[in-house]
């Protein structure tokens, strides 16, 4: 998923949080545009830092699945044959 991507999305949801709060409160739900920024602004930084945290996410699993396939390999070479 593209940066750009999990930004805006993020960002919209902080556009629908900040409307439906407003909506729960019966208040105008254009009367502050100041605030929608604010809230879409910090919802769009969360989605940045979290695209980055996904991203060392997968390539830590990445660098324990080579581990561990090297374990596997050096395991099966140490194992004694049991033939007869």
């Amino acid at each position: 998923m593209a940066v750009a991507t999990t930004v805006l999305g993020y960002a919209g949801l902080g556009f629908l949080t900040r409307c439906y709060a407003l909506g729960i409160q019966k208040r105008n739900v254009l009367e502050n545009l100041g605030g929608h920024a604010m809230l879409m602004t910090v919802f769009g930084a969360a989605g940045y830092y979290l695209h980055g945290v996904e991203g060392r996410q997968a390539e830590l699993i990445q660098q324990k699945k080579e581990q561990i396939l090297k374990n596997r390999q050096r395991m099966a070479g140490e194992a004694p044959q049991d033939d007869a």
